[in-house]
């Protein structure tokens, strides 16, 4: 009997394994694997005013640094907020409310919320709303004896014009799919060579009547309009509109769904005239793999942006690539079509699956096709729904599966979280080990045997770097950030490295890479000097990049020239120069080095074509062609992982960090104050300090100001007349500073200012006169920096004049912008601010 017994198991086994290969087999080719990880069940919240609902709310299940949670804005009303809530799968037991102050440290209000039909009236007290905006966090609980949490900020909205402005976008919006009706539409327009009327996906104020108003592509509207409130006071209004639209196709009955974001800026002026100010619309088609998504060209992509994450295997026959926040992978050879990742569920009418708070990011592929990627942001669904963080996933072609291999949590936003430039995060498949920079110190974590291992600590911002997406690592391996000899660049997918040294009575220092190619700085001990503002520095004299074979591609030095700072963005570096005179460093034009690195050379790559619907389109193009444009289409098992990481991204804000806000999103996040104003200026947007105190708004300031109660203005014996007018500012914002007896020789004014007080100075090199205006317009003087260690102080401005007081004469004097930014040529267009 026992023999039989396990024959027989045998055989059971045999059967089950002969099941699973066969069910393996079929589900290649015709059956959906995808695993069910459920839809979204966190309710959602939003307000309303008057007909208008707008600044739809995820829930998050952790309490999130209420910094980096600044993204709509909610108007007060009579002191009142009219809230709803859309529930999901769970039940609301309570609501409760709390008000904090705008960088979230101080809780100043709370009180539970009494729903009604799923609708609550937040009391909101006029004392709360007296110094500006504030933080509204919601809480709703539920059955469970769990909550989740609602962020926003709010603002006394009495002034801000809100049904004029809604009621004018809304008829903007509501006529631009109509050629006829839109004829009233193009007085607000801006036609200009700055629009690109070649494409359809980027359409702004500047672009053609013809590109606005949708061509022929004949779009409808698909679900609802969710609406965003920016940004909002008595001078402007943003909002952004999100939303699908179905277009027409290339083909007879056919269309396309596109995802769109509508970005306004508009104004109501003082003589009851609404003004366009600003208009930018996006549209990037959605991927769904069906028939005439692949030609005999290669896989087609239709009208989205341009740069498009991909990556290809080494025989040119698989390649995974990224579109609109979904994970696609095409393998030729096998004629497979797989959707890798998505957080959209076809089937479902759960809008929330779709929340597009996420990006999606390739890491690596392996030689069969397997792909490594993350999911970055917010998770709308499964197990992980309602938490922001980094999941590393990893396809395997072969069981088409994809694998959680780990989560790792954050309390900070989306938007904050993967523009963090100190971030870094790689998982290499091969080896099974996950490689993590937290707060200096770079940990090894081993995922197949459990283990941690520590590789690097003690690393200061500045002393190390990463590729983009992670896999290129340079740190210093000795010394501080000015004086440090060896720079360690290691391969984190290879394990391989190389040194780079410095040459004597010379230090180096890592800058970053652009794409896979390492750049640093070299500086000599005998160019240390001052800036303008005081802050001693070790500016570099020369710059060189090495590509992955540690072989230098360019070396760039000039004459005289200094480089005190370098920034990177999209494949290209913006050098900050500067020339030497004396001990003294002043600001001079910039330069900028971009990509010469080219991708290794492959049948497969991105093409653009242009066709007489929508203008220009992008595809993945084969060059040897495909035979099968009906490829069979794979939707792998998903496993999630059981367990968290312990280990996180977040470290607490520091100073010296600024946020810009431009288009309705997050545009960056810089450690330069007068970089950070230059690209908000850019955007027409916002730059704010990391506790959200505004450092420029771009048309929110008063056209004239002046500020004339100072007290003694007086320089004091032994003081610079910088030092003079930062002891002025300071004075008029509530503080008290004795540079004289406080400060350390050698101390910049501004680590000085910031070790002594809660607000912040701000170096606002390279601007212009009008970019530092918002400031004075909020009450606070600014020093514009002549050069040498001089300054006047600017204490008010007319639509073309800066009114300024020459602190060494005691005289008043006004001239225009342009001949202000000549006075401070001499310091590099060097501004000193000061913000709470």
């Amino acid at each position: 009997m026992r023999k039989k017994a396990i024959h027989a198991g045998i055989l059971a086994c045999v059967f089950v394994v002969a099941i699973i290969i066969f069910s393996y087999a079929v589900n290649r080719n015709h059956v959906d694997m995808t695993a069910d990880i459920g839809n979204a069940s966190l309710p959602q919240v939003s307000f309303t005013h008057d007909s208008y609902t707008f600044n739809t709310l995820a829930g998050y299940t952790n309490e999130m640094e209420m910094a980096t949670m600044r993204d709509q804005i909610t108007p007060v009303m009579d002191g009142k907020i009219s809230m709803q809530v859309k529930e999901n799968d769970k039940t609301v037991r309570s609501a409760s409310y709390e008000i904090y102050s705008i960088d979230g440290r101080k809780k100043l209000y709370s009180a539970d919320l009494e729903l009604k039909e799923n609708a609550a009236q937040i009391e909101i007290p006029e004392k709360v709303l007296e110094e500006g905006e504030r933080f509204l966090r919601v809480t709703l609980s539920f059955d469970d004896d769990e909550r989740a949490y609602y962020y926003t900020r709010i603002s006394d909205g009495s002034n801000w014009n809100m049904n004029r402005c809604m009621a004018y976008i809304k008829n903007f919006f509501d006529k631009e799919r109509d050629k006829d009706a839109a004829a009233e539409l193009q007085s607000a327009l801006e036609p200009s060579s700055e629009g690109d009327n070649t494409t359809y996906q980027t359409v702004t104020i500047h672009s053609d009547f013809e590109h606005v108003t949708w061509g022929d592509l004949a779009p409808e509207i698909v679900g609802d309009v969710r609406w965003d409130i920016k940004e909002a006071n008595s001078m402007y209004m943003s909002v952004l509109l999100t939303y699908q639209v179905d277009c027409k196709g290339e083909g007879e009955n056919e269309t396309d769904r596109y995802n769109v974001k509508e970005f306004f800026r508009v104004r109501y002026s003082e003589n009851q005239q609404m003004y366009l100010l600003d208009y930018n619309r996006t549209m990037n088609q959605l991927f769904d793999g069906e028939e005439n998504d692949i030609d005999e060209n290669g896989v087609l992509l239709g009208v989205t942006d341009s740069d498009v994450d991909y990556l290809i295997n080494q025989e040119g026959t698989v390649v995974s690539f990224v579109q609109e926040r979904e994970l696609w992978n095409y393998n030729k050879e096998n004629d497979e079509l797989s959707r890798v990742f998505s957080y959209e569920d076809s089937g479902s009418q759960n809008a929330q699956n779709g929340y597009d708070r996420h990006s999606v990011q390739l890491v690596s592929m392996d030689e069969d096709g397997s792909t490594t990627f993350t999911v970055s942001g917010y998770v709308n669904r499964g197990t992980h729904e309602g938490e922001v963080g980094v999941s590393v996933y990893y396809y395997d072609i072969n069981k088409n599966s994809v694998e959680e291999k780990v989560f790792i949590p954050s309390t900070k936003s989306y938007p904050v979280l993967t523009n963090d430039p100190g971030k870094l995060l790689y998982y290499s498949n091969s080896s099974g080990k996950l490689y993590v920079m937290q707060e200096g110190t770079l940990y090894e974590v081993d995922l197949v045997n459990n283990t941690r291992t520590t590789l690097v600590t003690n690393l200061e911002t500045g002393q190390y770097v990463s590729s983009g997406d992670g896999h290129l690592l340079a740190y210093q391996k000795d010394g501080e950030i000015n004086n440090a000899t060896q720079i360690e660049v290691l391969n984190l997918s290879t394990g391989k490295g190389y040194q780079v040294e410095a040459g004597a009575d010379e230090s180096i220092r890592p800058l970053g890479f652009i794409r896979n190619d390492f750049v640093f700085g070299t500086a000599r001990s005998g160019d240390s000097g001052t800036t303008a503002s005081g802050e001693t520095v070790l500016p570099m004299y020369r710059l060189e990049i090495r590509n992955q074979k540690n072989e230098t591609v360019k070396d760039y030095q000039a004459d005289n020239i200094f480089i005190l700072d370098v920034v990177f963005e999209n494949d290209m570096a913006t050098l900050k120069r500067a020339v030497k005179s004396g001990d003294f460093y002043t600001y001079t034009s910039e330069d900028y080095i971009t990509n010469n690195e080219e991708r290794e050379e492959s049948n497969i790559t991105i093409d653009s074509y242009t066709s007489e619907l929508k203008g220009r389109e992008m595809r993945i193009t084969y060059e040897d062609g495909v035979d099968d444009s009906s490829p069979k289409i794979l939707k792998p098992q998903l496993t999630i992982a059981r367990e968290q990481m312990t280990l996180s991204f977040d470290s607490p804000s520091r100073k010296g960090t600024y946020y810009v806000y431009g288009y309705g999103e997050l545009q960056g996040i810089y450690q330069n104050a007068g970089y950070a104003v230059q690209r908000a200026s850019e955007f027409s947007g916002v730059a704010v300090t990391s506790r959200l105190a505004n450092v420029y708004e771009s048309g929110n300031r008063p056209s004239a100001y002046e500020i004339s109660d100072f007290g003694d203005t007086a320089v004091r014996e032994g003081e610079s007349t910088l030092e003079a007018c930062m002891r002025i500012i300071l004075a008029s914002a509530g503080n008290e500073i004795d540079f004289q007896k406080d400060m350390e020789d050698g101390e910049s004014i501004i680590d000085f200012i910031g070790s002594q007080v809660s607000g912040e100075a701000l170096e606002l090199s390279d601007c212009r006169t009008e970019d530092v205006l918002y400031l004075i317009g909020q009450g606070t003087p600014v020093a514009a920096l002549t050069g040498n260690g001089n300054a006047v102080l600017l204490t008010g401005y007319s639509r073309t004049n800066v009114q300024y007081l020459n602190l060494s004469t005691q005289e008043v004097d006004t001239v225009t912008f342009e001949e202000m930014d000549q006075m401070v040529n001499a310091s590099g267009n060097t501004f000193v601010g000061y913000t709470q």
